[in-house]
């Protein structure tokens, strides 16, 4: 069983719940008895009336004929308040008393308010039911006898009045002694203080804001703040859009009803902005009137403060500051705790830190971005007005999500643009996005660049968004600084206006669109021009530049990245006088060196191309880094020039690189990188004498045996990296006077033995030595290491040490707080217990270790799994602060004694296969265990203990959650017993009583152990699951597919303390949710990328189901059977579900399936026989699954249309039914890449118009084809040589037989020629003269589309204007003679590609003597051929030859519009110049011949 059975209960509850959203139509329901309507009751409606309060009197709603029982709970429903008029003969209506159990369920249910008045009659006499109330209950139980439904009607009548007397309600005799119209007044005051409660802060479509809330309110709830009386300031932060405002709403409208006082101050900054004099006062006197409910005129700011400090000192009070950017603002306003009374929570948003710093909030939250999900469902009300798009916007709403990186002002801005548009003008706004950001989102995010102190700031922030997004953010500074922006405290203020964030990694972030928002303020400054760009970071803006070597001075930063080579000018930057950035990836720059820019600062070229920098390269003073990562340098300078300011050198990768530079011009350097340079060998003896060199990053590189002994007199270096060197021998002896170092990192290197001198470095923090197995006759360490007071981190694994070879004194390092001795060969080791720091030991595989000295009480880690000679371990009674335990593979430990009294802070304890434990202990573990999130118990076992309440043998667990009876339900333990393999699981709990789904991912990811059966244990905290009594629940535990769940069980427990596991609560994943995040109606069910899912629902109970989709599920393995019984069922998409081997034979008894997609089933093998009977079956795609056979009763679908086999690499000839001309239907053949070697006769095909046989490398003909066919796709058939006749194939179109390297022609091609738009014969290298010259010559199709040859066969000769060089061919149109038209252009050129993608070519065409261009893209340049994983090494090694290919293509004068006369220019230029080079350009000019308009356009995108 699975998500899916349960959607029926959820459907219900989903109705429920909106029909408890609607709106109120009443705001007040009066209940009373007929004896007060014409006084009291009457009276008081008066009153309500006159007050503007809509009440609903049955008398003035409804005839009495019509006042029927479910008319009058239909008003009770729809009512805000119920006011109840408890009179003395109130009881002795049945109506009164129907109509209060119906109000008493209102206020349980909705929390509808509820106010009882007691109208000359005594609340004990309504509790009770004596005096009047007594008599009436007499009356009304006279006539029951012994009917039990009477019975329990007059109970529940009972439980009402009782229930509504311990409302907090009003008596009249207690209200200036019975003084009624004083009692009205009193009770109007009542209804408009709760009514006022009532009118919340609109929201508009409310998304993934729960969680959200609950992390705010776990700030602001005073239960939480440590005592109700304290005043709490929060402050919830976070960038323009990210929807702060919607969540302080929220917040608002959950908790404004308990305070005193509240009020929402919206908007601030704009208010200030706009009225600039007034605003702060303005701001002031709205809280006073908000909270105080008068009018308060306030003479200034300062007069304010004292106002609101003295009125609201003493009202427990909410209030929401919306928008603030500005201290002078909050002081204002809120300056001080101090100024709200006892309990008070002010909640401030805005998008500066530094701020919430300043006015000194409690807390802050973090405004986070909506995950993919969210924002999809976000963006659907926007644009769909419901939760989810349309099936053929669903592709193209996923690209605006992609967009909008989960920004809610993004999403709304665009989904409210795009609502009712067709998805071509979606397609065409999304080109537009990429292009040029949306101005209403700009206009908001650009508040905050605005906003900042100064212009320093603000070119940080350019520059970071054109150039060093992902950069480390101490490698940025350091640069930055050099520019003069203090990038130091820059840096610290864009992040604490939310405009840049650091990744853990210390990288620089941006979110996509406050990127854009940079550059785009970029471009508005030089007016779109890029050559007067401050800063380039497009591809296309960039080769334009360089490549027409427009290059300004008001250029500063240069960025190009080419995944393939592209060469320019040097010369191309002369110009760029001020340029302080360069970054090139994959460039090679030609000529001469001596006119390049002299003030760089940042010099980034990865994949330099020369084998050292050029003696002309410009000397740069000002440059701060210099990055060659991937370079081809042999020698960095032949003749090294002085670099006074270079502080970071990184010649990572260069892997020719054989010795390292001069160091001595170098005089500042700090950083050196020298990692992965493979053929290094030598390090210049230079490098000790740089006096602020800090790292020296030696990695990898291979060749390299030692350093120069100058090295080791350095002061200054902090960190050395050796790891992976290993020829590398050995460190001197000078090791020890390098007083600064810090961290020494030599792991898999050769050395033999670590100098005693290494005990003076009394800084060293990390000491890393792993792999190094030293010398036989001499041991790797010192026999003492007590020196070293302040290492941290020592990880000395797989080092070959013995008992005689391990330090005795290791117990001594007291500042140990990480000890990694990992798989090395001793027996015993020394008592560690004085290492007071040690959190994390590490003695993973050390065989021959037997036993575990006393450990120090702090530790939180010990890992020591496949210690087999493992018996004895310590007491753990003392290890308060143990937090995991990995003791799997030790088969000789019976117990760990003392653990049981140690569990309360542990999460994690894996013991696998340590098959000798004492039940006992097992036991102890087990039920003493408290933590709750991710982790657990990991034991070996088969069976689930026996104090478990519910088992089940079956990977689900049914059960009711029974009456607590004065318990608290803490939460649930968890077992299950698992096949072994990884523990790759989730669980799921379904309440479906609510109709809730908690998916919680707590169990860690563990690889397998081997065979048998293991045990997991766990906990779930019900503060997660939220059960009630009663509530009926199914837990399921979802495995991988290499796993099988034998037993699961489950516990409740009561009023035991459970440990909710915070501190790895970021590895825990507790998602909330409506049963799945599928669009279930009763004719839908759809569901995407779910990898959870294994099993379909059971169909049964969906018998109205029309559109299956279960698309991309990648787990699912089976479908269930009861689909072949779906009557209505159309479509089924299972596309992408790799795991699925087949179908359930019951599925192809159906007959309304019209659509079957089974594309990307990797695993799928078998359609069955009984496919014939589907007789609906109108589409059917299978491609890239394994099915090894073509069922022959597939001729028998004479609706089928679409029929789609390709990359069925399985599929062989004879796998082909002979008669597929039976398909009278078919349109749409498509059978590529495949391995046959023959197709059946296609002649009787009568209606196929489109066949696809590309990549059918063995494929040797093309049969007979029906003469109606459209297109014909055969690329890439290298072993195709028979090709059928084709002159009458009228209808052809297009012809694709690109790298069919065995035809010499296409027989009667050119009798076919009139209707065809695209011929693709690239790469058919043998074609014959006349089959050339005959296609070319008769081509007449005008327009997209054209003719693509091979490039060895040059322009034909035919052609009278031709540039054997270039792009670009002049000509002049000449006069008409004797009568001629001219008609068109036929236009040639020879182009190379080495692109892998398709790239458009655009062809202009300028009339010179009318000044007027047609710009066209009419041709593509072919799909290039380099492999991808040829990559790397086409950018480290030499140029490859360029495949070079032939357009011929034909305007017609209709579009040219040409006359006797005209000077005429025809420009081909590719899109991207870097991978398409244009060789040689031709014209001819067509006289009096037929030229067609291709007016179809068969690339939607063209």
């Amino acid at each position: 069983m699975n998500q899916y059975q349960l959607m029926d209960a959820r459907k219900a509850h989903k109705a429920s719940s909106s029909s408890s959203s609607k709106r109120c139509k009443y705001q007040v329901f009066l209940s009373f008895r007929g004896d007060t309507r014409k006084g009291f009751t009457g009276h008081l409606h008066a009153a309500l009336s006159d007050a503007g309060i809509r009440a609903f009197l049955d008398d003035n709603e409804l005839e009495r004929a019509e006042f029927i029982k479910t008319q009058l709970e239909q008003a009770i429903d729809g009512s805000m308040i119920s006011i109840i008029v408890f009179s003395k003969s109130y009881a002795d209506s049945s109506w009164c008393l129907d109509e209060l159990v119906k109000i008493m369920e209102c206020r349980e249910r909705r929390g509808q308010q509820v106010i009882p008045l007691f109208y000359n009659v005594d609340t004990s006499d309504v509790r009770n039911q004596t005096g009047s109330f007594a008599q009436a209950f007499e009356k009304h139980e006279a006539g029951i006898g012994e009917d039990k439904h009477e019975k329990e009607k007059v109970q529940r009548w009972r439980n009402a009045l009782t229930q509504a007397a311990d409302v907090c309600g009003e008596d009249l005799k207690n209200a200036d002694n019975g003084h009624e119209a004083k009692f009205i007044k009193k009770i109007l005051g009542e209804v408009n203080k709760q009514l006022r409660s009532k009118y919340q802060l609109d929201i508009e479509h409310l998304v993934g804001i729960t969680s959200r809330v609950n992390d705010v309110v776990h700030m602001i709830d005073n239960e939480k703040s440590g005592s109700k009386d304290v005043v709490r300031m929060i402050g919830i932060l976070g960038m323009g859009g990210i929807g702060k405002t919607t969540l302080a709403k929220t917040i608002y409208n959950k908790f404004e009803r308990i305070f005193e006082g509240r009020s929402f101050l919206a908007d601030v900054r704009a208010v200030i902005a706009h009225q600039p004099i007034n605003g702060l006062v303005g701001l002031q006197e709205k809280l006073l009137k908000n909270i105080l409910n008068v009018s308060l005129k306030v003479d200034s700011v300062d007069v304010g403060i004292t106002v609101i400090q003295e009125r609201l000192c003493c009202k427990r009070v909410l209030v929401i500051i919306d928008d603030a950017d500005d201290l002078q603002q909050l002081k204002a306003i809120a300056g001080a705790h101090d100024w709200f009374g006892p309990g008070s929570r002010i909640v401030i948003t805005t998008r500066n830190k530094h701020l919430l710093e300043q006015v000194g909030v409690d807390s802050t939250y973090m405004a986070e971005e909506m995950d993919e999900k969210e924002a999809l469902e976000l963006f659907s009300w926007h644009a769909f007005k419901r939760d989810y798009p349309d099936q053929e916007y669903l592709d193209l709403s996923k690209r605006v999500i992609r967009y909008c990186r989960g920004l809610p002002l993004a999403l709304r801005v665009v989904g409210s643009f795009l609502i009712k548009r067709s998805t071509a003008e979606w397609e065409s706004h999304l080109e537009k996005l990429q292009r040029n950001p949306d101005g209403d989102i700009q206009k908001i995010l650009r508040i905050s660049f605005d906003g900042l102190p100064d212009q320093e700031k603000r070119e940080i922030f350019l520059d970071i968004s054109c150039f060093f997004i992902g950069m480390d953010k101490d490698y940025a500074t350091q640069i930055l600084d050099e520019c003069g922006f203090f990038a130091t405290i820059g840096i610290r203020v864009l992040i604490e206006r939310c405009l840049v964030t650091v990744s853990e990694q210390n990288q620089l972030m941006m979110h996509d669109l406050l990127r854009d928002m940079g550059r785009e303020i970029v471009r508005e400054k030089s007016t779109g021009r890029p050559e007067k760009f401050s800063r380039l970071w497009k591809r296309e803006d960039v080769t334009n530049v360089l490549i027409y070597e427009s290059g300004t001075d008001e250029i500063e930063g240069v960025a190009l990245d080419c995944s393939y080579k592209a060469r320019f000018s040097a010369q191309a930057f002369t110009n760029m006088k001020k340029l302080r950035f360069l970054h090139l990836r994959g460039v090679k720059l030609t000529g001469e060196y001596t006119d390049f820019p002299k003030k760089l600062i940042w010099l980034c070229w990865h994949y330099f191309p020369l084998e050292s920098i050029p003696d002309d390269f410009p000397v740069q003073p000002k440059l701060v880094a210099l990055d060659l990562q991937w370079s081809k340098l042999k020698i960095v300078w032949k003749d090294c020039k002085l670099h006074q300011n270079l502080k970071i050198l990184n010649l990572n990768g260069s892997y020719r690189l054989t010795k390292s530079p001069d160091f001595s011009k170098l005089p500042n350097l700090k950083e050196l990188i020298l990692q992965f340079c493979t053929s290094l060998s030598e390090v210049h003896s230079s490098i000790g004498d740089l006096g602020r060199l800090s790292l020296v990053n030696l990695q990898h590189c291979k060749m390299l045996k030692d350093l120069p002994l100058n090295f080791y007199k350095s002061k200054s270096i902090e960190t050395l990296l050796l790891n992976g060197c290993w020829r590398f021998e050995k460190l001197a002896e000078g090791l020890g006077d390098m007083v600064s170092l810090t961290i020494l990192e030599a792991n898999r290197t050769a050395i033999r033995q670590i100098p005693s001198s290494i005990l003076k470095l009394k800084k060293l923090e990390v000491l890393s030595l792993c792999d190094v197995e030293g010398s036989p006759s001499t041991n790797l360490l010192p026999p003492s290491l007590q020196s070293l007071s302040s290492v941290r981190y020592l990880a000395l694994a797989y080092c070959s040490l013995t008992d005689d070879a391990f330090p005795k004194d290791l117990g001594s390092l007291s500042s140990l707080v990480y000890l990694n001795l990992n798989g090395n060969d001793f027996c015993s080791l020394p008592s560690l217990s004085r290492l007071s720091q040690l959190q994390d030991l590490s003695l993973h595989k050390c065989i021959n270790l037997r036993a575990i000295p006393d450990l120090p009480t702090n530790l939180k880690v010990l890992k020591a799994y496949g210690c087999i000679a493992l018996e004895k371990m310590p007491d753990f009674s003392e290890m308060s602060n143990i937090r995991e335990l990995y003791l799997r593979n030790s088969g000789k430990l019976t117990e760990i004694p003392g653990l049981d009294k140690s569990l309360n802070s542990m999460t994690r304890i894996h013991m696998e296969n340590c098959t000798k434990l004492t039940a006992d202990f097992r036991k102890n573990i087990l039920q003493g265990w408290t933590s709750c999130g991710y982790g657990g118990i990991f034991l070996r076992g088969n069976d689930i203990p026996d104090w478990f309440h519910c088992v089940h043998d079956d990977d689900i667990v049914y059960f009711t959650v029974r009456q607590s009876v004065g318990r608290n339900l803490k939460g649930l333990t968890l077992s299950f017993v698992l096949s072994s393999g990884s523990y790759g699981c989730r669980i799921s709990i379904k309440n479906m009583t609510e109709g809730t789904e908690l998916d919680a991912r707590i169990i860690p990811d563990c690889p397998s152990y081997g065979t048998g059966y293991y045990l997991w244990q766990g906990q779930l905290s019900n503060d997660k699951l939220k059960l009630q009594d009663g509530d009926k629940v199914l837990i399921e535990i979802i495995a991988d597919r290499y796993n099988l769940v034998k037993k699961t069980g489950v516990s409740l427990v009561w009023d035991k303390f459970m440990n909710e596991n915070m501190i790895d609560y970021h590895l825990c994943a507790y998602e909330q949710h409506p049963y799945q995040n599928q669009v279930n109606d009763d004719d839908i069910i759809h569901v995407e990328d779910d990898n959870h899912i294994t099993k379909s629902p059971d169909f049964s109970k969906f018998p109205n189901l029309e559109k299956l989709i279960l698309k991309g599920c990648k787990e699912l393995i089976k479908v269930h059977s009861y689909i072949g019984d779906l009557g209505r069922l159309s479509l089924v998409d299972l596309e992408g579900c790799r795991m699925l081997k087949d179908l359930p034979l019951n599925f192809y008894k159906s007959k309304s399936i019209e659509t079957l997609l089974l594309n990307g089933c990797s695993s799928f093998e078998d359609l069955a026989d009984g496919l014939g009977d589907m007789v609906s079956l109108t589409i059917l795609e299978a491609d890239d699954t394994a099915i090894r056979q073509i069922p022959s009763s597939i001729v028998k679908l004479k609706k089928l249309r679409i029929l789609s086999l390709s990359g069925c690499w399985r599929l062989t000839e004879d796998a082909i039914p002979k008669d597929l001309c039976s398909l009278i239907s078919l349109e749409h053949l498509l059978l590529g890449r495949s391995f046959f070697c023959s197709l059946p006769s296609l002649a009787g095909l009568s209606k196929l118009k489109v066949l696809c046989v590309n990549g059918c490398e063995f494929l040797r003909a093309i049969p007979e084809l029906p003469t109606n066919l459209y297109v014909l796709k055969a690329n890439v058939c290298p072993n195709l040589e028979t090709i059928p006749d084709f002159s009458k194939m009228s209808n052809m179109r297009e012809l694709y037989l690109s790298d069919s390297f065995k035809l010499t022609e296409v027989p009667g091609l050119d009798k076919s020629l009139n209707a065809m738009t695209r011929i693709h014969m690239e790469g058919c290298t043998n074609l014959t003269a006349d089959f050339r010259n005959n296609i070319l010559q008769r081509w007449t199709s005008c327009g997209f589309g054209g003719v693509y040859l091979n490039g060895i066969y040059d322009i034909p000769e035919w052609f009278k204007f031709v540039n054997d060089v270039d792009n670009i061919v002049f000509f002049e149109v000449p006069q008409r003679i004797m009568g001629r038209d001219l008609k068109g252009l036929t236009i040639c050129f020879v182009y190379s590609s080495d692109n892998p993608v398709l790239d458009s070519i655009c062809i202009i065409v300028r009339n010179l003597t009318k000044q007027t261009a047609l710009h066209t893209k009419i041709a593509f340049a072919r799909y290039g051929r380099p492999e991808p994983y040829l990559y790397w090494w086409r950018q480290l090694s030499n140029d490859e030859p360029e495949d070079v290919y032939l357009w011929q293509g034909q305007f017609s004068n209709d579009v040219l519009r040409l006359q006797g006369g005209d000077q005429v220019s025809i420009l081909v230029r590719p899109d991207d110049v870097h991978f398409v080079r244009v060789k040689k350009t031709g014209v001819h000019l067509e006289w009096d011949k037929v030229m067609k308009e291709n007016m179809d356009d068969p690339d939607p995108h063209l």
